[in-house]
């Protein structure tokens, strides 16, 4: 048996980092991972093959509105979907050398086979030519992340019937696709395969879609969709799937029917933990597959500590590495008391783009707390009219009092990198003066600040306010 400090199983992007953090801590660390190739499903059949898709979809929307005299964009009736993801196998292929060579860089041993537990200690790894190597860890880090789950009363065959995963597999784009679903991947893909040129069916349990969100920004989205052609059913479920010689036939709880060439199931995630024998670790997963953690992400085996999508919401490549860094900090003597931030932004990359970052204005209700919206619109922007994507707005919750940032939320054109600006400003202790005495760069995007904080300020002195600047000081 081979003893290490810390096993960490899967290489995701909550591996990878916690792997790194315990070497770079002193730590004799391992990493098991099942398949041939590092960075889980964020790198092989998740986040960046689906981002992949979603810029040459976009491109060729941007293409058709950019009003380019001469330039003809159509897509091929005989393209693959893999085909259409254009650079993806190059971005797979350097994310797999970046993170191999960052484990070795900081010394971690990589084991390629499917772990389990034999004991809270012990790691068997079943490795690919039908050996087994046990490793002795006085810590583990479960990584092993999620998979799209099939739900009993749909049978997906990969050939009418696709999830999440498989659907970036599509040997030619289809006329009409039926999405189950309207959680992220669902509206993700929704608005992918409207922008080339499919008609697109989504079918959701619920009134709003991403109903988490601030609720002015999905029902903007939900807009979009229109524009984009997406016909949406709500409040209904898809009860029926009937397959014919050409089509599926869908029909909902409502009793309506819908016809599409291909159906994708986006609904949701469930835990990789089956090969895991959890239970000779003393642990148990929920029905979902996930496992319970604490603010450390230590599960009730002190020893054991699950991070990324494994412990559920809100299941993002980017607050996975730090969940990783921060669980292996706590386990292996580094800084004890670091927390995930609580300014985590949220991307979603439909067409138009989706960020948020802080507070919505729902919360604030809840809460009973007073404030004030600025808000600037994208239709306006030099740079969004320029590539192509004058849609949107962008909005800023302040308080009135001072000025300061309570959140920030966009739909429009790279909305994901807009938002820092105003996650940094917000845990900086900034406030609307900020945004509108500096001065931005023209034409960009992120100049829609400044016309929000004007927008803000006016309804402050609307009121009869008068913004009082922020002690920063005091803030921290």
């Amino acid at each position: 048996m081979l003893s290490y400090d810390v096993v960490v199983i899967g290489s995701g992007p909550a591996g990878e980092n916690g792997a790194i953090q315990a070497a770079l801590l002193g730590k004799k660390v391992a990493l098991v991972e099942k398949e041939a190739v590092p960075g889980g499903a964020s790198a092989n059949t998740g986040t960046i093959p689906s981002k992949a898709l979603r810029e040459t979809a976009l491109a060729i929307q941007q293409a058709r509105s950019r009003d380019a005299h001469g330039i003809e964009v159509r897509v091929s009736g005989t393209v693959t979907v893999p085909e259409l993801m254009g650079r993806r196998g190059l971005v797979t292929a350097r994310e797999h050398s970046r993170i191999r060579s960052a484990l070795n860089h900081a010394g971690v041993e990589m084991f390629r086979g499917i772990a389990s537990f034999v004991d809270p200690h012990t790691i068997r790894v079943a490795v690919p030519d039908g050996g087994q190597q046990d490793l002795h860890a006085e810590v583990v880090l479960l990584a092993t992340g999620t998979r799209p789950f099939h739900p009993p009363q749909y049978s997906i065959d990969n050939a009418r019937v696709y999830d999440s995963d498989s659907i970036l597999m599509l040997d030619r784009i289809p006329r009409s696709l039926a999405i189950l679903g309207g959680g992220v991947a669902g509206c993700e893909y929704a608005s992918i395969f409207a922008a080339l040129g499919v008609k697109v069916a989504i079918i959701d349990s619920k009134d709003r879609l991403l109903p988490w969100l601030d609720a002015e920004l999905s029902l903007a989205m939900q807009d979009s969709f229109d524009v984009l052609g997406i016909t949406r059913h709500q409040v209904t479920r898809a009860v029926k799937l009937e397959r014919g010689e050409r089509d599926v036939l869908v029909t909902l709880a409502d009793e309506s029917r819908l016809v599409a060439e291909k159906v994708l199931v986006a609904a949701g995630r469930i835990g990789n933990v089956e090969a895991l024998n959890l239970a000779n670790a003393g642990l148990k997963a929920t029905d979902k597959g996930l496992l319970e953690v604490n603010s450390h992400y230590q599960t009730t085996v002190p020893h054991v500590y699950a991070a990324g999508d494994l412990v559920g919401f809100p299941g993002l490549a980017s607050s996975s590495m730090e969940q990783g860094r921060v669980a292996m900090n706590h386990a292996c003597g580094g800084n004890r008391k670091q927390k995930l931030p609580e300014l985590l932004p949220v991307g979603i990359y439909t067409i138009p783009e989706l960020s948020s970052v802080g507070e919505s204005e729902e919360a604030l209700k809840a809460k009973g707390r007073d404030y004030v919206v600025g808000r600037a619109s994208l239709v306006e922007n030099a740079r969004a009219n320029l590539v192509g994507e004058a849609v949107g707005f962008l909005k800023v919750l302040a308080d009135p009092a001072n000025g300061a940032i309570l959140g920030v939320h966009c739909i429009g054109p790279h909305a994901s990198d807009t938002v820092h600006l105003g996650q940094a400003v917000m845990a900086l202790g900034g406030d609307l003066r900020f945004f509108a005495e500096t001065v931005f760069n023209y034409p960009t995007l992120q100049e829609a600040y400044k016309y929000a904080a004007f927008d803000a300020l006016d309804r402050i002195r609307d009121r009869g306010g008068n913004v009082t600047p922020i002690d920063r000081a005091a803030a921290k």
